[in-house]
């Protein structure tokens, strides 16, 4: 996403902005006008940051991350730390150099992307976008998951989805766009059925999907599984570069219409998951800022992008036919402004960003819609969040979301080390 100047939304333009889903709860919002600048920082709802008593508290976290090296260890041992000098007696001794030391705090150090997760109470899922990794690169993915991983509890595992488009997605050696889905290793004690996938129709590594079936404690009452999806998407940006088909080369259009095939494409995989009992979160970097209070010093309004901002508002948010999705932040916060998008230097903080990566939930987490086809649900949407600090946005352009979800009656286990998974977040 560019941080280029974008226009002020005038009167005559208002109407390509749908009018806000306003929670059913008084909050002392902040409703800073257009001409102020955002805030440095803002601190979640208190029921998203603690939970409820008894209840199981489950937060799935979400940044673009602009490449991942930078949360990977520093600090590599020199090759020589690898050989041994001989005692003469057939056993090898550590020599005493400055390798040893070196050898040692590559061991012992933690990584960045451990202390992010650590410092956000390690989520349950965590869903990176633009990791930029080279799809033949294995020991880079192998890298992600030791990095996520530490010598305490809990584990992450780690799925990948990288661009195999040979047409589309070519730049660096391939180290262009990708996704990455951690899932906590206790999640899956949770789980009748778990699993993350990609899906046929993204060849750029854009869609993770996370399929998640938990057991209930009213089973026995005849409640159906509880069934949630986690899609993690590095959705498009829009722009008048060329999109060329995946197979054969041949010129389709703008990267502006791949971005419209792609919103169709990801409203069908939403739709069929939905209609069939499923409650979705579509979570990532979507590159809309959906209304005008979603940018400032304001949202763009070039013709292609006021376009593709009407038809994104229409296919999951406002049409019947739809997904008829709620936008997590709004819902809990409503009209109070929160950017995810701070533009490329650290020095130029504040001056253009823009709301860019969101939350979508289904409207089974706010109590509508249920008792039908199936999608009656104990869980709820409980809180959303923007970590919008310098700290948080470290070497990325995009700071982290989060959605906060209570899972009502889901069965609560055991790490093993007895602590409560849907509590370990808290600690």
């Amino acid at each position: 996403m560019s941080s280029q100047p974008r226009k002020r939304l005038g009167a005559e333009e208002k109407e390509i902005s749908p009018p806000l889903l306003r929670r059913k709860l008084n909050h002392d919002y902040d409703t800073k006008p257009a001409s102020e600048p955002p805030l440095r920082s803002r601190s979640a709802p208190k029921e998203a940051r603690e939970g409820k008593e008894g209840r199981a508290r489950f937060e799935i976290l979400s940044w673009n991350i602009n490449g991942i090296s930078h949360l990977l260890p520093q600090t590599q041992p020199s090759i020589k730390s690898f050989f041994r000098k001989s005692s003469g007696s057939g056993t090898r001794q550590t020599p005493e150099t400055e390798d040893e030391d070196e050898t040692r705090q590559y061991a012992t150090a933690e990584a960045p992307l451990r202390k992010f997760l650590r410092r956000h109470g390690f989520p349950q899922i965590v869903c990176l976008q633009e990791v930029k990794i080279s799809p033949k690169d294995k020991m880079a993915r192998k890298a992600v998951e030791r990095a996520a991983n530490g010598g305490d509890a809990p584990g992450y595992k780690a799925s990948f989805e990288l661009p195999r488009d040979r047409f589309n997605a070519t730049g660096w050696g391939g180290k262009v766009y990708g996704v990455c889905t951690l899932v906590r290793e206790d999640v899956e004690e949770q789980c009748e059925r778990l699993g993350t996938r990609g899906v046929e129709w993204d060849s750029e590594g854009r869609v993770l999907i996370t399929e998640l079936e938990f057991r209930s404690e009213r089973e026995s009452a005849g409640r159906k599984m509880e069934k949630l999806i986690v899609i993690n998407g590095y959705w498009p940006n829009g722009t008048a570069n060329t999109w060329r088909d995946s197979n054969t080369g041949v010129v389709k259009g703008s990267r502006h219409d791949m971005k419209r095939t792609f919103h169709s494409l990801m409203l069908t995989e939403a739709l069929r998951h939905q209609e069939a009992g499923w409650q979705v979160v579509l979570i990532g970097d979507i590159n809309i800022a959906r209304l005008s209070l979603d940018g400032y010093p304001g949202i763009r309004l070039g013709a292609e992008h006021v376009r593709n901002r009407k038809e994104w508002n229409e296919l999951f948010i406002e049409s019947e036919e739809g997904l008829r999705g709620v936008d997590s932040w709004r819902w809990i916060h409503s009209e109070r402004r929160g950017y995810s998008y701070h533009g490329e230097k650290v020095e130029e903080w504040g001056r253009s960003c823009d709301r860019v990566d969101l939350g979508i939930v289904s409207r089974g987490f706010i109590g509508e819609g249920e008792g039908e086809k199936g999608t009656g649900t104990s869980m709820r949407l409980v809180g959303a969040e923007i970590w919008e600090t310098i700290e948080e946005r470290g070497a990325s352009d995009h700071v982290p979301i989060s959605v906060v979800l209570d899972l009502g009656d889901i069965r609560k286990g055991d790490n093993g080390d007895g602590r409560k998974w849907n509590n370990l977040s808290e600690d």
